[in-house]
């Protein structure tokens, strides 16, 4: 992926979680916690332990699988060990293209797909899966304390 591509998806993620945000969640986003460039003086065991923490102490996890990447496939089994709820993300173009893992899409702790056609598409999908989400949330008078992204 070039780094403009890699920029362009950032902003995706980083817009996605803001609309959580606007949900009550608390947003933790991999790329700004365990980017290579940006915070290369981690060790690879404190960027484990930072993502498997967040995954499962989260009570939602948003995965965008789209792009080929072994970290979300690691962090959707995780949240499937954690008993954590997943959502995935990706085009409808990518599945049309079978491009889009059958292993990930059947792994037991995805709950919902959120197919789009395009970024903004996504994020409107997003905001009305979220809404009802919360409300399910309300009626059982549990509160979500992070939701991974």
């Amino acid at each position: 992926m070039s780094e403009e591509e890699r920029a362009k998806m950032r902003r995706f993620y980083e817009e996605l979680g803001e609309i959580c945000k606007l949900f009550g969640f608390e947003v933790y986003l991999p790329h700004i916690y365990g980017d290579p460039k940006f915070v290369a003086h981690l060790a690879p065991k404190q960027i484990d332990r930072i993502d498997r923490l967040a995954v499962t102490q989260s009570y939602l996890v948003v995965a965008c699988v789209g792009i080929s990447s072994t970290g979300v496939g690691i962090e959707i089994e995780l949240a499937y060990h954690a008993n954590k709820p997943v959502i995935l993300l990706y085009e409808q173009k990518k599945l049309n293209e079978r491009r889009i893992s059958r292993l990930v899409r059947g792994n037991p702790a995805v709950v919902s797909h959120i197919v789009y056609e395009s970024f903004d598409d996504a994020k409107v999908k997003l905001d009305a899966f979220l809404k009802e989400f919360c409300r399910s949330i309300v009626a059982e008078n549990a509160l979500p304390p992070l939701l991974s992204l």
